[in-house]
């Protein structure tokens, strides 16, 4: 929900210039490892400023806050973390398995 809050906000806003992953994400369209690490790396350096006087005003919202909701919120935070860990422990443990291309 909140990714596709963030593309009807960046729509109308602005806040980002790549949208592929939140349409994605937004469409709950198959993942690949490459976008859950992609997710991972946006929620472990964006720190977000929920202060922020645009935050959460449909408004008028921040940048922030749409860059934000286009990676999904904090249900998105939660979910790629726990993902990629979940992938990296069954990586080592080898319950998953990789298929590469032939």
């Amino acid at each position: 929900m909140a990714a596709l809050r963030g593309v009807a906000l960046h729509k109308e806003f602005g806040g980002g210039k790549h949208l592929t992953l939140a349409e994605v994400i937004a469409h709950e369209k198959p993942l690949t490892l490459e976008d859950i690490n992609t997710m991972v790396d946006f929620f472990e350096k964006f720190k977000p400023d929920m202060d922020d006087p645009g935050w959460y005003n449909p408004e008028k919202p921040s940048v922030g806050w749409i860059r934000w909701s286009l990676m999904g919120g904090q249900s998105g935070k939660n979910w790629s973390l726990d993902t990629k860990k979940m992938v990296e422990e069954g990586l080592k443990d080898k319950s998953i398995k990789i298929k590469t291309p032939e």
